[in-house]
């Protein structure tokens, strides 16, 4: 599905990621963990298209993304949630979701799939639901997150980049969220999952990789991620 080798990436002259590679297989779920400042948004923001890349290769299904922009990455079936959620304040929460229908390839399907594809996000996260005439700007952070996974997901990727949708939410939320995760992995979509709440993390991802000063230092199956790999590179 993703796979990225020997990636370098610089903000000027200041290099931030060293020779990188992972892979996220079609439906799975990969956690990248580390601590704060080592590379992960930005490893997040270069598959999406957001930072050129000096050197390496990403390539989603099957398809080198060197030369394409962000917005024809996300027509090739990516779909990023920022740290921040970055929904649109000054818009109602029906207008945010309306404009996650822009990312759709145009093979997506006419207006009786777009209706069906609303209902979905709505099973999802059914507050959204009764929030669409709210201004965004005035949603709590779980409802932000909510409602910027849902807008993604509107656009119909085969990937979710995700980065750290637990920080700042309330317990109960992280649950729904946790939910509507493992319920879009059954859907077939993989997801890249920047989180730093392990637990979460363990529960929703069949591998891992974790970043030290840009570069990845340990992956495999969670299964078998030891607790000295996590005290060694993850603790402070």
């Amino acid at each position: 599905m993703l796979e990225i080798g020997g990636l370098d990436v610089a903000y000027g002259e200041s290099q931030v990621l060293w020779d990188v590679s992972l892979h996220v297989p079609a439906g799975g779920v990969m956690c990248l963990m580390g601590r704060n400042g080592v590379g992960k948004t930005t490893l997040l923001k270069s598959i999406m298209g957001l930072l050129p890349a000096r050197s390496g290769r990403v390539v989603f299904d099957g398809r080198d993304l060197h030369r394409l922009r962000p917005e024809e990455r996300a027509a090739c079936g990516i779909g990023y949630v920022p740290q921040g959620r970055e929904i649109f304040p000054n818009l109602t929460v029906a207008e945010n979701l309306r404009l996650g229908f822009l990312g759709r390839p145009k093979s997506a399907g006419n207006g009786r799939v777009a209706l069906d594809d609303i209902e979905q996000v709505f099973d999802l996260f059914p507050k959204l639901k009764q929030l669409l005439s709210r201004k965004g700007g005035v949603l709590s952070g779980g409802e932000q997150q909510q409602l910027a996974i849902a807008r993604v997901l509107l656009a119909r990727p085969k990937l979710l980049l995700m980065d750290e949708p637990t920080e700042g939410i309330q317990p109960n939320v992280i649950l729904q969220i946790e939910d509507a995760i493992q319920r879009i992995k059954e859907r077939g979509i993989a997801v890249l999952l920047v989180e730093q709440y392990l637990e979460f993390a363990w529960r929703l991802a069949g591998s891992y990789a974790i970043m030290r000063k840009g570069a990845i230092v340990a992956s495999g199956s969670t299964s078998d991620l030891r607790h000295d790999v996590v005290r060694q590179h993850l603790t402070v």
